[in-house]
């Protein structure tokens, strides 16, 4: 008769699935390679079967290592609610609390939650990773971060799972940003007025690069974009230098590093929304909900 399957053991193999090494597992879970695979070798042997098709070139999972880590995913989703249910229960206020978010947003909205959380409950404790929405979203998804800090764009849709709940933050306008006195005027300026000027922009894998590029070829134009860059510092810089006009979210505008121009874009305009995401499995653990609390009252 075989023995139990221990949750340790399955979750060092759902680790081994996600990053795709044993070491890259190690690495995560802070254990050496050789103690990782000692774990999926005693784990094989309570499942009575191969799971993992060791070679020189690496490991993969067995058809039987990829029906168990399936089962391991649901199985570690209903631990994680047992605890959001015991730590609703208690009341508890304390543990670990991991955020990815856009880069805008760590500067506008994240650092000063994060500085609110630290002064009302010491026995939180925060991290930040600043990452593109796909990323942070496939980490939430994984189990890598607890809240994904994402923006959306107006024709830039972002894929979300049913199981992940959205908590709005805010929505806000793009704008145009320029070199003082390099644009005619000082009222709004429409897409098309700009069919003939320079572009400081994010890249194409950028959620604002994809959204303005879309939104210049939908004006009938495509922008000639002179420096391409997701640094928003350097990108305000290249813009005051006179290297050429952006479109941002107002958020993002470093209006601080160098002397800049922003004017209001004319419809049709753009937005975007800046969303907190979590798993519904999580949502309703109390470190999680102050956290998200605190990122709302920093919108304010």
């Amino acid at each position: 008769m075989n023995a139990s399957l221990d949750v340790g053991r399955l979750r060092l193999l759902r680790e081994v699935d996600l990053r795709g090494s044993i070491a890259a597992a190690a690495r995560e879970v802070g254990l050496t390679p050789s103690a990782v695979s000692q774990q999926l070798t005693i784990l094989e042997r309570e499942a009575g079967t191969p799971l993992l098709d060791r070679s020189s070139r690496g490991v993969l999972l067995t058809g039987a290592g990829q029906a168990l880590v399936a089962r391991a995913r649901s199985i570690l989703q209903l631990l994680e609610e047992a605890r959001a249910d015991l730590d609703r229960l208690t009341g508890e206020l304390s543990g670990h609390v991991r955020i990815g978010t856009v880069a805008s947003a760590a500067a506008a909205l994240v650092s000063t939650a994060a500085i609110r959380l630290a002064a009302e409950h010491v026995a939180l404790e925060l991290t930040v990773t600043v990452a593109e929405p796909a990323r942070s979203i496939d980490q939430l998804l994984n189990g890598d971060l607890d809240i994904a800090v994402v923006d959306v764009y107006d024709g830039v849709p972002v894929p979300m799972p049913d199981y992940l709940l959205a908590t709005d933050l805010c929505t806000e306008p793009l704008v145009v940003v320029s070199a003082v006195g390099a644009l005619p005027g000082r009222g709004e300026v429409t897409l098309s007025e700009l069919s003939g000027a320079s572009w400081v922009m994010p890249p194409l894998d950028a959620a604002c690069g994809q959204a303005v590029r879309f939104a210049c070829r939908a004006e009938g134009f495509e922008p000639q974009v002179r420096w391409e860059t997701d640094d928003m510092l350097l990108l305000v810089r290249a813009v005051s230098a006179g290297h050429g006009i952006a479109v941002l979210p107002r958020l993002a505008v470093a209006d601080n590093v160098a002397e800049i121009e922003i004017r209001p874009l004319a419809g049709p305009g753009m937005s975007r929304r800046l969303l907190a995401l979590t798993r519904t499995s999580s949502q309703d653990r109390p470190i999680i909900r102050a956290a998200l609390d605190e990122l709302v009252k920093a919108t304010g």
